[in-house]
């Protein structure tokens, strides 16, 4: 694997009439809401390039951008075989908790060990566990395991739970101004709850759009 870094940084919009396709994978939960924004601002500039935006389970979306289903591949991790990569940003891991939690009355930050006896919140929906194992597995010493209350709603209606004291739950920071239900947010202090996210892509020289996308993401 090489990191590269593609295009000037600068985004141009094309020439001719020309629509273009692209398909961007996202590791769904930990990606989607901040990649959303640097999109938006992409097709502003450049409203010829038609994004499909696919939110895909880690271990999915490498194995889809190596078989040419997607054009770029956004997702937490390091050097991959048969890539190219850059990373666009840093994310870390937070804890969700209700107002007036215990947690947030006592610290700045927490430990991991503070949340063993928590009752922590996991979604079975749009790949909430594949979240959570992530992001447990990025502060916890290999095989350790919180005590995860597994409930049959979205992300979103999840962190309402929260909200009204039904357990707490890890999020990543990307998320944290995406949050529509009040509550409180923590950062997790431990070796590994920083991480960066990267984006993959296959092509040594990749051609215009997918070139102007990577510098775009890569320039901030």
């Amino acid at each position: 694997m090489r990191s590269a870094t593609a295009g000037s940084g600068t985004i141009t919009a094309g020439t001719g009439e020309k629509q273009h396709d692209l398909a961007v994978g996202c590791f769904a939960s930990i990606c989607r809401d901040r990649l959303a924004d640097e999109l938006l601002e992409f097709s502003r500039v450049c409203p010829k390039v038609d994004i499909g935006v696919h939110e895909m389970g880690r271990g999915a979306l490498l194995a889809s951008l190596r078989r040419g289903d997607l054009s770029l591949a956004v997702l937490p991790g390091g050097d991959e075989p048969g890539t190219r990569s850059q990373e666009v940003w840093h994310d870390r891991v937070m804890v969700a908790v209700p107002h007036g939690h215990r947690l947030a009355a006592a610290k700045a930050a927490v430990l991991p060990s503070d949340l063993r006896d928590q009752p922590v919140l996991v979604s079975r929906q749009q790949y909430g566990s594949d979240m959570h194992r992530f992001l447990a597995g990025m502060i916890l010493p290999a095989g350790a395991a919180l005590d995860a209350t597994i409930v049959d709603v979205g992300p979103a209606r999840l962190v309402d739970r929260v909200a009204a004291g039904a357990g707490v739950t890890l999020i990543c920071e990307s998320h944290v101004a995406h949050l529509a239900a009040d509550v409180t947010v923590l950062p997790v202090f431990a070796n590994g709850a920083r991480f960066p996210v990267r984006a993959y892509w296959t092509d040594a020289e990749p051609e215009w759009p997918l070139s102007a996308l990577i510098g775009s993401l890569t320039h901030r």
